[in-house]
């Protein structure tokens, strides 16, 4: 049961939103993910305000944002085509302390609004002073709950009797709501493991397998932050599963996707520092080897994210799988070799071993991904100080040296190496 308890642990901006509002003569909501994470059966049990709020305003955005400009907000016209800006406290300030620096310090504040016409990408959006109407533009009933500003919970749509029964419905007629932004596809797929514990309704899976299509004209850059989001998720499988049973996956990223092997796959958290990248992993994994370099394209990843996804294909194989192994006591030697080529050592052994079907050991998974290479005692310029000329042959005599160190167990010394330039 869901709990009438606690209150909407409201963030100072988002109350000084509030007041804004009300003296300006409108009104302000909080809406969406915050509000449906804190109301959700087992929900989160804290007082501390949310790490992501979103707002609504029963105003024209520009008016809105001129009152917020006036009482010394700042403002930054972040969507205002699409009645949205984004607001922030210039007073605000983490301090430098680590734990106060994960609390937010800009909300995003949208005019309530209803579609003028869609495209499956982009909508052309209209003020009209209609809470119902705002909601029932949403996606799902379970984001289109809202608090006011005396925490009171308006549930026009009835998402917070869907939570606690854990259904995940569209609002009104899914078809037409995936035909107005084909993401929805992909954020129903995301959201089901964690709202839909009773399953999918067939009208969903019907508008989505009917629709799928339309995700051919989504953007990479937001198809990229869903999948990531996925990935991240706690039951990834279920989602890929669900992209792939309805062509999801052929038309938002070109390929077939397996969830068959993502679950011998850890928790992103054992990347370490790079467990912001670490749901390639599981596009690694579920994706056809060699599709790499096309999936980078696709979804237009950063030119570091494209080339850890494409040296995690190359290499995730049976043989770096063993090389890499925890039971491998060399498995220092082909992690040096990875990290010269620019490969994320954690991410090929996780690829690699998943691709077998074994599990993946987050705790050397972790070992991987802070592993520091030692760096070769030798350099060019020590060679060029033993008279080897400059060119292809330093080179290549570097290179022998380096493989020597490295075979050495990266045990031989400088003057041990050298004795090769002489």
């Amino acid at each position: 049961m869901m709990t009438n308890s606690r209150t909407f642990p409201v963030l100072p901006l988002a109350r000084q939103i509030f007041e804004i509002a009300a003296d300006a003569g409108f009104e302000a909501r909080i809406v969406g993910g915050a509000v449906r994470d804190f109301l959700r059966e087992n929900g989160v049990g804290t007082d501390q305000p949310p790490s992501d709020i979103d707002m609504a305003v029963a105003a024209p955005i520009e008016i809105a944002a001129k009152a917020f400009r006036a009482a010394g907000l700042r403002v930054i016209e972040t969507g205002l085509s699409h009645g949205t800006v984004t607001v922030l406290d210039p007073r605000a300030s983490d301090g430098g302390d680590p734990a106060s620096a994960k609390k937010p310090i800009s909300i995003e504040v949208t005019q309530t609004r209803v579609d003028v016409t869609t495209d499956g990408r982009h909508a052309t959006v209209a003020f009209r002073d209609d809470w119902l109407g705002d909601a029932q533009r949403r996606d799902f009933t379970i984001n289109a709950i809202y608090i006011r500003a005396d925490g009171s919970v308006d549930d026009p749509l009835g998402g917070r009797a869907d939570l606690a029964a854990g259904h995940l419905r569209f609002v009104g007629d899914a078809a037409q709501r995936v035909r107005e932004d084909a993401l929805r596809m992909l954020r129903y797929c995301r959201f089901l493991p964690l709202f839909g514990r009773t399953g999918s309704v067939p009208d969903a899976i019907a508008a989505i397998a009917e629709n799928a299509d339309l995700a051919r004209a989504l953007s990479g850059e937001r198809v990229a932050g869903e999948l990531a989001r996925i990935y991240a998720g706690p039951d990834a499988a279920s989602a890929i599963a669900l992209m792939r049973e309805t062509g999801l996956d052929m038309a938002a990223i070109g390929v077939g996707l397996d969830d068959s092997a993502l679950v011998h796959l850890p928790p992103i958290t054992a990347y370490g520092d790079d467990a912001s990248a670490g749901w390639l992993v599981g596009l690694g994994v579920a994706m056809p080897p060699g599709y790499a370099s096309n999936i980078a394209k696709r979804l237009r990843l950063s030119g570091k994210h494209a080339r850890y996804l494409e040296k995690s294909d190359q290499y995730g194989d049976a043989d770096m799988a063993k090389r890499l192994a925890p039971q491998n006591d060399d498995w220092q030697k082909a992690a040096w070799h990875l990290v010269r080529d620019k490969a994320q050592p954690a991410f090929v052994y996780a690829v690699a071993t998943a691709r077998t079907g074994n599990p993946v050991m987050a705790a050397h998974c972790l070992k991987l991904a802070i592993w520091q290479p030692p760096k070769c005692p030798v350099t060019g310029t020590d060679l060029l100080s033993q008279g080897v000329d400059k060119g292809p042959a330093l080179g290549q005599m570097l290179d022998r040296i380096e493989a020597r160190w490295v075979q050495s167990s990266f045990s031989l010394s400088k003057q041990e190496l050298m004795a090769d330039a002489r």
